[in-house]
């Protein structure tokens, strides 16, 4: 018997951050269900050579779609016309995939909803929504390392009232369509998702059960589809690939070492890490570029002793992360927090701040640290406890078997995989599901 089609829709894989990763790491799980056609207007290398090995095709325009950047392009909403065009001069590629796919997905991180336009409305639809775009209804992004607005609020709202208007005219159109569902990756996220647009969310946060209002099969709810983790890629033992590149590293650090891995700002909670590594006197290791000069700026202000990393491949961030004394993790905002879980996987403490997504991930002092944020004596007190307890070995081993079984049990691609076909059997799609335990999920851990 012939698998079913699905058409994966995805507006820029090239930007390879935590949801294009996670959809690359989770393709092998879905292709075991689905033949499978990836439809994209930026296909990096890495996407085309997973898709190669597992006989994916992938539409993309011949030259590379670039997202638009800058302040005049967010006022104007560029990103999502300029997306818009590229898609509806990619239709006519894609038209036969879309005419023989039995189902669609599309998966979000910042923007792209714009997508809908082609999709017709006789297909079965699942919209995986990451996180709202923080650049619109947050102000992280809008904020300097020290937490000051780098322009007064009133001007940012007034800049982004269009660009507003443009997200919830696709978001709207999405919930006024049959045969749809939509989740985000956390109970945190999808809450913060549906109070931008009036949505009611979800309260079992079961990976895989959708709720419709109406006979037409309009979404009800924002529900919950948990990240993938793929355990091959974080083994247990040090293979001798990963023994070797750690050490030809060129930048191996010398002595125990904090670290830190994301795009270095306000978001990421990059001050508040440089605090913690100069009261726990460690180094901090940093792994991911962004605002790195300011991070320069604050270790010198903290006496702190920072190491940015330049581009590493993948292996060498496993490595770097296995040998860590801890990873920390103070993201504002943050979705999901992969690089916790990824720690865990290879026996490194995480130690992370009560926040958001970390909240539904780790138990404090079960598979890691949560803790409060590092912005008074207190907190900080806390932070350098905690930092101690990741050196001791007995914790190490605790920690990361609590983490492993936790990740096992609830976010491999398999889960994610039986999610994404549980939901659209419910609209009448046959394909393969399996009798695989979804735990609801921790709110909080």
């Amino acid at each position: 018997m012939s698998k079913p089609r699905l058409v994966i829709l995805h507006r820029n894989m090239g930007l390879l951050g935590g949801a294009q990763r996670d959809l690359i790491v989770a393709l092998p799980e879905h292709a075991k269900r689905w033949s499978i056609t990836v439809a994209t207007l930026n296909a990096p290398q890495l996407l085309l050579d997973r898709c190669e090995q597992l006989g994916i095709d992938v539409i993309a325009p011949d030259v590379p779609w670039q997202l638009p950047t800058g302040p005049i392009a967010e006022v104007t909403a560029r990103a999502g016309r300029s997306a818009l065009k590229a898609w509806r001069r990619l239709r006519t590629k894609l038209q036969p995939a879309l005419d023989a796919a039995d189902a669609c997905y599309i998966v979000l991180s910042t923007g792209g909803m714009e997508v809908l336009d082609i999709i017709p409305n006789n297909r079965p639809l699942y919209v995986y929504i990451h996180e709202r775009d923080k650049g619109i209804y947050d102000d992280v992004l809008q904020r300097d390392m020290d937490g000051q607005l780098r322009y007064p609020l009133f001007v940012k709202n007034l800049a982004l009232t269009y660009l507003r208007r443009w997200d919830q005219r696709w978001h709207k159109r999405l919930w006024k369509r049959p045969q749809s569902a939509v989740s985000a990756n956390t109970p945190t996220s999808s809450r913060l998702l549906a109070s931008s647009h009036g949505w009611p969310t979800s309260k079992d946060w079961i990976a895989g059960e959708v709720k419709f209002r109406d006979e037409q099969q309009r979404p009800a709810e924002v529900g919950v589809l948990w990240p993938a983790i793929d355990p091959s890629a974080w083994p247990v033992e040090v293979s001798e690939e990963e023994r070797k590149a750690w050490d030809a590293f060129a930048h191996k650090p010398t002595s125990p070492y904090l670290l830190t891995i994301g795009r270095a700002g306000f978001m990421k909670g990059s001050k508040e890490a440089i605090q913690v590594a100069s009261a726990a006197s460690l180094p901090l290791v940093h792994v991911g570029g962004g605002e790195v000069e300011e991070m320069r700026h604050q270790a010198k202000k903290l006496n702190a002793e920072l190491l940015v990393m330049p581009r590493i491949d993948e292996m060498e961030i496993v490595a770097l992360m296995r040998n860590a004394h801890a990873l920390i993790a103070t993201a504002r905002t943050e979705g999901f927090g992969l690089t916790p879980m990824e720690a865990a996987m290879v026996g490194t403490p995480a130690l992370v701040v009560s926040d958001c997504g970390f909240t539904h991930t780790v138990t404090d002092g079960f598979n890691g640290r949560r803790l409060p944020w590092p912005n008074t004596q207190e907190g900080l007190d806390q932070w350098v406890m905690a930092v101690e307890q990741a050196g001791e070995e007995k914790n190490r081993m605790a920690w990361s078997e609590a983490g492993r079984e936790r990740i096992l049990q609830r976010f491999t691609a398999n889960h994610q995989a039986e999610g994404l076909a549980r939901s659209l059997t419910a609209m009448g799609v046959k394909v393969e599901t399996t009798e695989l335990e979804m735990l609801p999920g921790l709110d909080p851990a």
